[in-house]
């Protein structure tokens, strides 16, 4: 049988299943959403530094940036918001054409944002336009006080933005019942990498861990059959803790024998303690 989340395998008499892993994890993304969701309606700043739980996107949003199956939407997201940082509220599919290099067609990345209410999409002369909404704006507009933006800045906003909609894809994920539901997702494919690193990440930090191993994520992922060469990415992503970058998941690191220990930062943990409690509570 195989796990129509993750993939992670195991004798039984069924095709498919739902592992513990990916039961639990769901619950964390339904959480996680949630909470964010009504802050992005409700909240008029948007600042990673007052709402840690944005910089958990943000950090998150790094560390699995150079996953191939969600590239699309990474790349969508920095347009989008370095255009509404210059103050445009259209964007033409031909300019996303010439500044996007892609295979696949953008209806189902523009579905997407549309559902998160993020833009609006209208027909012009043949050609598709986005409109970006409030909610877009908003976004935007709470770092447009004259004052010109550090490139670090503009990294993490374009990572939240990001963020924000890959946490809905997870969810979209987290939803999967059965197999056939895979039809509902973008593209209609589960960007397992995505799902299986940050199910190892989060859910490390939500059972109270806040150390984990290189052998430790490599075992997990390897389980699951993602390619040793996303692994060493994902490595190399959490080593960058130098201030110069923005991934601010680990804040310290340590190699004994050549097995590489990482602990997460501190507001982590915190954050992953308030999901906990919030899911007890529910349960109660």
């Amino acid at each position: 049988m195989i796990c129509i989340k993750c993939g992670l395998t195991k004798r039984g008499e069924e095709d498919f299943f739902i592992c513990e892993d990916c039961k639990d994890f769901s619950k964390i993304v339904d959480d996680i959403y949630a909470d964010i969701d009504t802050k992005m309606e409700t909240l008029e700043n948007i600042d990673p530094d007052t709402n840690p739980i944005f910089r958990l996107l943000s950090d998150s949003s790094f560390v699995t940036a150079q996953n191939p199956q969600t590239a699309i939407f990474y790349k969508l997201c920095e347009f989008i918001v370095a255009r509404a940082l210059n103050g445009v509220t259209e964007i033409t599919e031909d300019e996303l054409n010439r500044e996007i290099r892609t295979t696949r067609a953008w209806s189902d990345a523009f579905k997407v944002f549309e559902e998160l209410n993020l833009v609006k999409v209208k027909t012009e002369k043949y050609r598709r336009v986005l409109i970006l909404t409030d909610k877009t704006k908003k976004f935007a507009n709470q770092y447009l006080d004259g004052e010109p933006l550090s490139e670090q800045i503009r990294i993490r906003l374009a990572h939240i933005y990001a963020g924000y909609v890959l946490l809905y894809i997870l969810k979209k994920i987290a939803e999967l019942d059965k197999e056939y539901d895979i039809t509902m997702l973008p593209y209609k494919q589960r960007p397992r990498t995505l799902w299986t690193i940050l199910m190892f990440l989060w859910a490390t930090a939500y059972n109270g861990r806040e150390k984990f191993t290189e052998e430790d994520l490599r075992a997990f992922i390897s389980r699951r059959r993602i390619p040793s060469i996303t692994r060493g990415r994902i490595i190399r992503s959490l080593q960058t803790i130098d201030g110069k970058f923005v991934q601010g998941l680990i804040k310290d690191m340590s190699i004994v024998g050549g097995n590489i220990t990482f602990k997460f930062e501190d507001y982590v943990m915190v954050e992953m303690e308030r999901v906990r409690e919030r899911i007890r509570e529910r349960e109660r």
